[in-house]
């Protein structure tokens, strides 16, 4: 039984803990609400243990850690500390330097306390009886120095006790000879080595690598995998033909390592998307712009022209080419919603928008193999970024879609479903392949485990799903029957409420009236397109840049309206806002940005931060006319 002092502030979790310890262990338990008590109980009354809270009213733990290590009366002391989450490294750090046994991260599990506690102690109490049988063997070795058989048995006392150290260790410790025989090991090392269950392929190649490390006298590495888990092995050559082999788990710092270039990759990509859709609207804006007006102008030729064949095939070819800039528009839309690789705790999106636009970008691989059947009637949003929910469904998708045996379109079906479903929206991606079979399905989910031929597939997207469905509180669940194919059950908590962030404006029933606007973008053709396109609604004033629209505003500002590139050269969108809003507040509160999509950190922080009224490019020219006209009415 150990005497044991708890030092937090006052509170209900200090009370649950100490009531923990004593129901839970023999130990003799004191208490002291601050530094200074704690302090006074250890200089009066011999302690073996001090857990102490890092966080301390007066004195903190840091400080009566130090005293404690310093005064030799209490140098002995084991320290461990309760720390916050938070600042969990840094507080580790210096607790260690300060001379503490262990760290508690809370919450704390009792159950885990009283272990912890209880390995420290032991520790303790198996580090001072090393000490203890170190100075009788240093006496022994003096008084009895022709005591030769008393010495060996001393010495096979020692053995023992370093046996039980290594048994302390959880990465395996062996000493192997040149035939790869155990001649010292601990319980982790004789596991590896003698279980039967460890595959002889994993057992071969540590013995071979300790014999390499004899053969060639150096320090040899080799990386092994064992049941799913990731091993990293070293052999160090020893005394008498031997090697001493070292093997630890290194599968969460892989996995960590994975998750890490994965995000990289994906920012990269997501990155490139938005380059390329920014490129790709303003072009997209006037050419759609352009179209508008050479419609309006041929309708004007309609009675000059009427029954020429020519008008009626120039007619047409506009109609064909407006609808494929519309489907560029929508691949842009879809490339900008990719782009948002962030996942903010705050971001909400539409989950069939989310489907719709994983089905677009997978349109070329699903078209040629599978009829795609929808029936998405989900209508809550969800708490997760579009970018998240599109790389979970690409992947789901995907993989029904390469389940499906080529050259049997008619026959091959993939179903997608979406339903509300009480506080959670459920997403189903069903095919009728071959479906999973039953030994491989317990490991679908396992990082680097695949089925698909070597340099097809690299196991982690359905890894990488399940983390990103987990982290936002739902679930990723799957279904098969070999032979009639396999379902993917996607599981989101709904957000009731909210809305998702991308939503077309609904138009009122409002009269518009003529309005007075001003259209600033760095590019030329654009300015003449917004001309073309509103002139007809609205007076348009046109300016190529942030500085021209400043030099503007110091003699006219009688604008209804401003219309603003977000992305600009010299000085952006949001720095011309911000100086508009220094000077000229009122006319701040009528601006509305038309953007390529916001991809640059300093452009989506404004955005995020700033309440103004938005629309992406290519925009179409009603929902701009409806936004002008809200924008103007609330102005």
């Amino acid at each position: 039984m150990a005497r044991i002092l708890f030092v937090a502030g006052e509170g209900p979790a200090r009370s649950e803990t100490a009531l923990a310890l004593r129901r839970l262990t023999s130990h003799e338990i004191s208490e002291a609400a601050n530094g200074a008590a704690a302090l006074e109980a250890v200089g009066r009354k011999p302690f073996d243990l001090v857990l102490l809270d890092v966080v301390l009213t007066g004195i903190d733990g840091f400080e009566v850690c130090r005293r404690i290590r310093n005064e030799p009366r209490t140098a002995d002391v084991l320290v461990v500390f309760v720390t916050a989450a938070h600042g969990h490294v840094e507080n580790r750090l210096r607790g260690l330097d300060l001379g503490a046994a262990d760290f508690i991260v809370e919450p704390i599990d009792q159950l885990e306390l009283v272990a912890r506690i209880g390995s420290v102690l032991r520790s303790k109490s198996l580090a001072d009886e090393v000490r203890r049988h170190n100075i009788e063997l240093g006496e022994k070795v003096v008084e009895r120095t022709r005591q030769l058989e008393e010495l060996a048995s001393e010495l096979r006392i020692e053995r023992d006790a370093l046996r039980e150290t290594f048994d302390l260790f959880e990465e395996a410790l062996l000493l192997l000879d040149g035939a790869g025989r155990i001649q010292m090991g601990n319980a982790a090392g004789r596991k590896l080595l003698d279980d039967p269950a460890v595959d002889e392929s994993v057992q071969g190649a540590l013995r071979e690598l300790a014999g390499q490390a004899i053969g060639t006298g150096a320090v040899c590495d080799r990386s092994v995998s064992h049941s799913g888990r990731q091993l990293q092995a070293r052999a160090y050559p020893a005394a008498g033909r031997r090697a001493l082999l070292y093997v630890r788990d290194i599968t969460e710092q892989r996995d960590e390592e994975v998750r890490r270039l994965q995000s990289e990759k994906l920012a990269s990509i997501g990155m490139l998307a938005a380059g390329v859709a920014h490129e790709i609207n303003n072009p997209a804006s006037f050419v759609l712009a352009n179209m508008d007006a050479l419609g309006t102008l041929l309708g004007a030729l309609r009675e000059r022209l009427d029954g020429d064949p020519r008008l009626f095939e120039a007619m047409t070819i506009l109609q064909e080419s407006k609808e494929g800039m519309a489907r560029i528009y929508r691949i842009v839309r879809d490339l900008h919603s990719f782009s948002r690789v962030d996942d903010e705790p705050t971001a909400t999106s539409d989950i069939n928008a989310a489907i719709e636009s994983a089905l677009t970008m997978l349109r070329n691989e699903l078209r040629y193999r599978t009829v795609v059947e929808r029936e998405l009637h989900a209508e809550q949003p969800v708490r997760v970024s579009a970018a998240r929910l599109g790389q979970v469904f690409l992947n789901l998708i995907i993989n029904a879609a390469h389940a499906l045996p080529e050259g049997n379109l008619k026959g091959n079906r993939l179903k997608v479903r979406s339903r509300d479903d009480g506080p959670f929206v459920v997403v189903e991606i069903e095919d009728n392949g071959p479906g999973i079979p039953i030994e491989v399905m317990p490991r679908i989910f396992e990082s680097f485990f695949t089925t698909k031929p070597a340099g097809v597939g690299t196991g982690l997207g359905l890894a990488i799903s399940r983390e990103i469905i987990r982290s936002v509180g739902g679930e990723l669940e799957a279904e098969s029957q070999p032979g009639k194919g396999a379902l993917f059950r996607v599981k989101v908590p709904a957000l009731e409420g909210a809305r998702p962030d991308e939503v077309t404006p609904t138009p009122l029933p409002m009269v518009r009236r003529r309005r007075r606007l001003l259209a600033v973008d760095d590019e030329a053709l654009l300015l003449k397109a917004y001309r073309r396109m509103l002139s007809e609604h609205h007076d348009v004033e046109t300016r190529v840049g942030a500085r021209e629209a400043l030099a503007l505003f110091e003699s006219d500002r009688h604008f209804d309206v401003v219309l603003c590139d977000l992305q600009m050269p010299e000085v952006s969108g949001a720095e011309l806002y911000a100086s508009v809003k220094t000077q000229w507040p009122e006319l701040a509160e009528r601006f509305v940005f038309i953007t390529g999509g916001a991809f640059s950190p300093e452009a989506r922080r404004f955005l995020d931060e700033t309440a103004v009224a938005r629309i992406h490019k290519p925009v179409h020219v009603a929902e701009l006319l409806e936004l002008i006209e809200r924008r103007a009415a609330r102005a």
